[in-house]
């Protein structure tokens, strides 16, 4: 197995080498498997680039991917898959929010499945969260089922893999570069039938607490878009007006 890790990054000049440093331990750690980190650096205004070049000079398997300006997470994604060797391929977020080892799990479902997710609303899940966020992430889960048909119980965290034809083929189609880019890109993998297998995660700190009304309100925007680009326009493809993914759970019973 090749992975290819990809952890998009901005502004994360105090933490990046922490998360690129912890990320190369436990994939160093597994039987089996290749991989690189590709650190995309989204145009930060801090010392991201620089920190991230010293790291490349000190590990071989470690990538950088610069440009400016900003151009928001599902870009970056993009940018950096474009550059990638693996025929597995890891999202992670750059905070450590999540640790790396919850990818070790994965890696071991991935052989079985075409996409693997984390969820922060599966039993076994150790996250917190305020009383505001749990309230938009049920009523966005909702919103998604009914607009979408998207039966996924989190789009949004930070931790998913993917066999690599499965980006091949969804993300010329991707768009959204910002908020809604993870609910977009959910969307085409179920409408292709690709196999999803959800997983809990664990999250250190406090998940969002601080609710952003002004990035709310541009999510919402952006999923009316996929939902009028999907059922309206047919845009990404007549043949697969319906979704047809086939969804299991992790479960401890």
């Amino acid at each position: 197995m090749y992975v290819s890790v990809l952890m998009p990054a901005y502004n994360e000049g105090d933490k990046i080498e922490d998360s690129v440093c912890e990320t190369l331990r436990v994939l160093n750690s597994l039987n089996n498997v290749e991989h690189e980190i590709i650190v995309i650096n989204d145009g930060s205004k801090d010392n991201t680039e620089d920190v991230v070049k010293a790291l490349c000079e000190r590990y071989d398997n470690v990538r950088l991917v610069s440009y400016y300006p900003n151009m928001g997470k599902g870009y970056a994604l993009r940018r950096g898959f474009s550059v990638s060797g693996g025929d597995v391929i890891v999202f992670i977020d750059s905070d450590l929010d999540i640790h790396p080892s919850q990818i070790k799990p994965m890696l071991e479902q991935i052989k079985v499945y075409d996409v693997v997710i984390g969820s922060k609303y599966l039993k076994g899940s150790n996250v917190k969260v305020t009383f505001k966020r749990k309230i938009f992430s049920k009523f966005y889960r909702i919103l998604t089922r009914l607009l979408l048909k998207l039966n996924v119980s989190d789009t949004q965290v930070g931790l998913k893999v993917f066999r690599r034809y499965v980006l091949e083929r969804v993300f010329p189609l991707v768009t959204v570069n910002r908020y809604a880019f993870d609910v977009e890109l959910l969307t085409l993998i179920a409408m292709f039938g690709y196999t999803i297998y959800e997983m809990p995660v664990s999250i250190n700190g406090h998940y969002n607490s601080s609710v952003n009304y002004k990035e709310i309100l541009r999510m919402f925007k952006d999923t009316l878009s996929v939902f009028y680009k999907k059922s309206i326009l047919h845009a990404y493809g007549g043949g697969y007006a319906r979704p047809v993914a086939k969804l299991e759970r992790y479960s401890t019973s």
